[in-house]
């Protein structure tokens, strides 16, 4: 894949995950290869079906999930992104601060998807019995709470 087809892959990407809506779902092997792997904190599966199962379930257990790409970095067919991902979830909302590591194949789709984020501070923390627990843990751990 030359470098003005990275960039194309990387631009239809970003588009794709930024304008994700559970109608724009059925353009998921547009963006992913078939047998793809995709691991966050909370799945680790392959293949594009259950991907594609991943995302359905995000639209129906949060209020309006979104993602914004803030930053992407590319070295040949591997790609990091930045991003916030925000929704609705039980009265509350949330922004949370992520990134993904993800390997392009040679036509332009996503073989690996790995993604990063805080899963203690981005939404157990803020759970009524779970929260104080780990941010006094997360107080007593910190550097700061040394001095």
């Amino acid at each position: 894949m030359s470098v003005s087809e990275r960039s194309s892959a990387l631009t239809r990407m970003v588009q794709w995950f930024e304008a994700l809506r559970p109608e724009t779902l059925e353009e998921i092997e547009q963006i992913y290869a078939s047998d793809a792997h995709f691991q966050d904190p909370f799945n680790d599966v392959t293949g594009v079906v259950a991907i594609q199962a991943i995302y359905r379930h995000m639209f129906e257990n949060l209020g309006n999930p979104r993602f914004e790409v803030t930053q992407t970095i590319e070295q040949g067919e591997q790609v990091f992104v930045a991003w916030r991902f925000r929704f609705d979830w039980r009265g509350q909302s949330f922004d949370i601060p992520g990134g993904t590591h993800m390997r392009f194949n040679a036509q332009g789709l996503i073989v690996d998807h790995v993604d990063y984020w805080d899963v203690a501070c981005g939404l157990y923390e803020r759970l009524p019995l779970l929260g104080p627990l780990l941010r006094a843990l997360r107080a007593r751990m910190s550097a700061s709470s040394q001095k």
